[in-house]
């Protein structure tokens, strides 16, 4: 099972609005699209935006986010999970995993 690291590039963009986070992360699905679509949707918030265009989650837009696999991959992480940095050279992993496997360390 494949785990992307998913690395904003344009955080300037208003539809990191949508966003409640906005640094990099790792997703584990079976395919980029999934990862995308997952990020997306853990991370996704309400806004206002006053634009003419819509907001939309930026997770999903090559533009804004850059995605690659995973070098290293934290212990336990298993598909459908999702890991935050934790500020010290680590991970801080999310969500159930497909195993029945949750995490919220």
């Amino acid at each position: 099972m494949p785990i992307y690291r998913l690395e904003p590039v344009d955080r300037d963009s208003p539809h990191w609005q949508r966003s409640w986070h906005g640094d990099v992360c790792l997703v584990g699905a079976a395919s980029e699209a999934e990862a995308r679509e997952l990020a997306a949707a853990v991370f996704d918030q309400v806004a206002r935006h006053q634009g003419d265009e819509p907001l939309t989650p930026p997770w999903t837009n090559d533009d804004l986010v850059r995605i690659t696999e995973a070098d290293s991959v934290p212990d336990h992480m298993t598909l459908g999970m999702v890991a935050l940095p934790d500020g010290l050279g680590g991970w801080q992993l999310r969500g159930q995993g497909v195993d029945s496997t949750e995490i919220d360390s």
